[in-house]
């Protein structure tokens, strides 16, 4: 069995190892009268976080808690801007919410700035590593302050296993990211470092905002063999001009966002952005609304994966992607 075959087989009774010993207790049943208030957050507005927003409010009503009936849940967008994710997450903190409930590193980064030592609690997700991003000392024990979450790191090992499967005469990757994401800095390090480990060239191009995405795409045409892109925010949120470009070169794009082989992109493997947001609301979020203290709540992994593949994308680049590995995918696009 290789090694690929292992990670998507095998990483739900690898992570349930991991996780047996951190997942929560049932919740028992909302307090009958009361109206519990949840102040949720994301950077931008793309389908990936979209889906984790989705399954968190299924995973909230799974637990008892119904938008209209005993939930009122505020949402905001901070479109991109770091100052507008603070400025959120006060305004919340001014709306009395039971809990802060950030998505992506930035909003979490800033919830956690603004309640650092309050008594509303944080409980974040959409986080690659909180330790490097500065929100956790250590994702293994409980924080011992007011913050706990889902952190989700990524199996790079396994993504450039799938991804030179499909295309093993790849040799020089592109990637496109947002240098002021801790997230992004992170996946960007990591998928550096496996690459060169595999004697690939790793060229890298930096955005500040997603207006600049298609001319970042455009300066790769014709120095990379393939894009290979990570969880970023920016690029998601203009990921259909990355597919643009890429389509009218025949340039491979793949990617470790869920959603992307749905728009565009050839493959993925990663946690389910919708499972992972169903997971965060009922077994942290809804604890935590009743009264489980975050100080001593260990945080959790996502524990479902989904390998992703879009056979006409593969086709567009002029690409087959194996029958094995279609075979073992979750999801199979264009088929």
């Amino acid at each position: 069995m290789t090694r690929l075959s292992r990670a998507v087989a095998g990483i739900l009774s690898a992570l349930a190892l991991i996780t047996s010993a951190t997942a929560q207790t049932p919740a028992p049943a909302p307090q009958a009268g009361r109206v519990y208030k949840v102040g949720y957050s994301q950077i931008v507005d793309h389908p990936a976080l979209n889906e984790t927003r989705r399954g968190f409010v299924d995973g909230l009503k799974q637990a008892g808690f119904v938008e209209g009936q005993n939930l009122t849940l505020l949402y905001q967008n901070a479109q991109g801007d770091v100052g507008n994710a603070r400025n959120i997450a006060e305004k919340f903190l001014a709306d009395g919410v039971d809990v802060l409930t950030p998505c992506t590193t930035p909003n979490v980064q800033a919830a956690v700035k603004v309640a650092k030592g309050g008594r509303t609690p944080v409980v974040f997700a959409c986080v690659t590593d909180p330790v490097a991003a500065g929100v956790l000392e250590a994702v293994d024990r409980p924080s011992g302050t007011n913050v706990t979450g889902v952190y989700n790191p990524l199996p790079i090992a396994e993504l450039f296993d799938l991804f030179l499967k499909i295309q093993p005469g790849m040799k020089i990757a592109g990637t496109i990211y947002n240098a002021s994401e801790a997230n992004s800095q992170v996946i960007n390090r990591r998928a550096k470092a496996e690459a060169e480990r595999r004697g690939l060239k790793w060229v890298e191009v930096t955005v500040a905002g997603s207006a600049e995405v298609k001319a970042a795409t455009e300066s790769l045409v014709g120095k990379v063999d393939a894009l290979v892109l990570g969880q970023d925010n920016t690029l998601a949120s203009a990921f259909e001009g990355v597919v643009k470009v890429a389509a009218d070169q025949h340039l491979p794009v793949f990617s470790m966002d869920t959603q992307a082989p749905a728009r565009g992109a050839i493959a993925s493997l990663a946690a389910s952005n919708y499972e992972q947001g169903v997971l965060w609301a009922k077994e942290l979020v809804a604890p935590v609304l009743l009264g489980a203290n975050p100080a001593t709540v260990v945080p959790i992994r996502p524990r479902v994966f989904d390998l992703t593949v879009n056979v006409q994308a593969a086709a567009a680049a002029r690409l087959t992607i194996p029958k094995d590995v279609v075979d073992r995918a979750t999801k199979v696009i264009g088929q």
